[in-house]
């Protein structure tokens, strides 16, 4: 079953989709004028509520290929009779992009990223020891497709898919609740 705020967040995507395109790329030689920042931001609010901003700042290197760094934080809480259980998420990321068709299709790009959050998570220590829930570091490598739309003159909105490569189906291995992600954001270049 689809989600209803993802259908509504594809709409606004199609929308967007159609309105003059131009390219991210267009800049100018400066450093400046090559930096954008933005990122991406979820709300999920009732018996679990999920709060995610993850900023990032990038630096497009030419018309094809940009990369960058970002951070991430995440609030979670599960609230029922008798249970209430809070959380916070935090990490780093480093991504990189690809514009593989930056005249036929402006609005594609692959991404590639390395992220590694700390969370809270059930860990054995000891092979013949107790389970207990504790903090540790949790590695992914996302790949997989996104979009932009162009929302102004120097602003974008973005909606990616992509495949945790990291995820092996145990629950030490990613903390999304199985391979696959999307991410809602916006790009504002500086120039």
């Amino acid at each position: 079953m689809i989600n209803k705020n993802l259908i509504q967040l594809i709409a606004l995507f199609v929308l967007t989709a159609y309105s003059p395109i131009h390219s991210q790329t267009e800049y100018g030689e400066s450093f400046k004028s090559r930096l954008y920042v933005g990122g991406s931001f979820g709300l999920g609010l009732g018996t679990v509520t999920n709060i995610d901003l993850s900023p990032m700042a990038g630096y497009n290197f030419n018309r094809y290929l940009s990369g960058g760094l970002g951070a991430t934080y995440m609030f979670y809480s599960y609230n029922q009779p008798g249970q209430d259980y809070r959380t916070s998420f935090y990490g780093t990321r480093v991504f990189g992009r690809v514009v593989p068709l930056p005249d036929l299709l402006r609005g594609l790009f692959v991404h590639v990223e390395y992220e590694t959050m700390n969370n809270e998570r059930f860990v054995q220590d000891d092979p013949f020891g107790p389970v207990v829930l504790k903090r540790a570091w949790t590695p992914a490598l996302l790949l997989g497709p996104g979009f932009r739309s162009q929302l102004g003159a120097n602003s974008f909105f973005t909606l990616s898919l992509y495949f945790n490569l990291m995820d092996d189906g145990t629950p030490q291995s990613t903390i999304y609740g199985g391979p696959i992600i999307y991410r809602v954001g916006f790009i504002f270049g500086l120039y």
